[in-house]
């Protein structure tokens, strides 16, 4: 008949806890493609809800608030009064809602002739208090991903072109470091988008490098220069003057692309801290004047001076978000995230990707 099972598959379980062992586990695949693509997540749903344990009291809290928040920043828009009991079911709803985090190690994309693999996490595995997942984490690092697991994590291989999609198998020895797809992973993650597009923006058209701004300058007048063309661009930004704060941080940029020599040690950490800050606040500017590619494009330059910048991270999750592509975004928010876990406004931002996207799925749902 029309049930029949598209076979069995076998995934991974990676616990939390060290002195535990990897697991391969096996589930049926469903025939229709909709229950097919749903059926992990379904059962892991399940998983996480009976294993994961309750929300903490502190966890709860802090969801709370983020929903209030959200319902807050929802009803200033709109002239509605904002209904306590309505606020409180929908609390009440997501304390017990289970999801599952999907994690893309590596995305099935025609790169990758459509194979991919995913990993799947508790997405209330801090608010569980969970605790943090090494060996899960450790995966992420070696696909080229700064993402810390919390809670037991799970890994699936799949084939997915868009139209069709199949699940695959993937053992616990598919798991290691040069595992082909693990070292395919890393490039394609590692792989910062588009730096030819982000250094065309800052040289001149033919796409020769421009000599650096005023040539004839000394190390030190450079400095100066470039200083006091950061100050001025951050008053201006502080005025609400985006156009004059994006052309007097592009004017410091200028003063150092490309980067004149030689530099002592001192002089080339000093310069490196105000290109970098000059970036992440150029690409400030450019999403305040709706100019999310632009964004991109200051933060891709900012990663490649320090990979470790959350700000830039961040902005560019949300210059990605101001694109609706909300995949990327959560990918690099996380990553911020990750980099900088004390921020309120990162997870606040997730959230907030989270519900977009939600609503972006829905609506092609309902467009279908």
């Amino acid at each position: 008949g029309g049930d029949t099972p598209m076979g069995i598959f076998s995934y991974v379980l990676i616990p939390a806890e060290d002195v535990e062992v990897m697991q391969e586990l096996s589930l049926d695949a469903p025939s229709t493609l909709q229950e097919n693509l749903s059926c992990l997540t379904t059962a892991l749903q399940g998983y996480f809800r009976e294993k994961g344990g309750a929300i903490t009291e502190e966890g709860k809290t802090k969801m709370m608030d983020t929903v209030r928040n959200q319902v807050k920043a929802q009803k200033a828009g709109t002239s509605a009064p904002a209904n306590g009991a309505e606020t409180e079911k929908l609390l009440a709803q997501l304390a017990v809602s289970q999801t599952v985090d999907i994690v893309q190690l590596l995305p099935a994309t025609a790169a990758s002739k459509w194979y991919g693999v995913n990993m799947y996490v508790d997405d209330q595995g801090v608010a569980k208090g969970a605790p943090p997942n090494r060996r899960a984490s450790g995966l992420c690092m070696q696909c080229g991903l700064a993402t810390e697991v919390r809670g037991d994590a799970f890994v699936a291989r799949v084939w997915d072109d868009q139209e069709g999609f199949e699940r695959l198998d993937i053992k616990t020895q598919d798991l290691s470091s040069d595992a082909d797809w693990v070292k395919e992973a890393r490039a394609r993650n590692s792989n910062l988008p588009d730096l030819k597009t982000a250094h065309a923006m800052l040289t001149d058209a033919k796409g020769a490098p421009r000599e650096p701004a005023e040539p004839s300058l000394s190390p030190a007048e450079r400095l100066e220069k470039a200083s006091s063309a950061r100050a001025e661009g951050t008053a201006a930004f502080k005025a609400g003057d985006m156009d004059t704060a994006a052309e007097k941080y592009e004017g410091v940029l200028a003063l150092y692309t490309p980067l004149p020599s030689p530099f002592t040690a001192e002089e080339e950490a000093e310069v490196k801290d105000l290109r970098l800050a000059c970036l992440q606040n150029l690409a400030m500017c450019r999403l305040k004047q709706e100019k999310p590619f632009e964004a991109i494009s200051a933060c891709d330059l900012a990663l490649e001076i320090d990979d470790g910048a959350a700000k830039a991270w961040y902005r560019r999750g949300q210059a990605c978000m101001k694109l609706q592509q909300f995949g990327v975004a959560r990918k690099n928010l996380t990553r911020a995230a990750t980099l900088n876990p004390r921020s309120r406004e990162i997870r606040e931002e997730i959230d907030t990707c989270k519900r977009l996207a939600a609503v972006k799925a829905s609506e092609a749902v309902d467009d279908a």
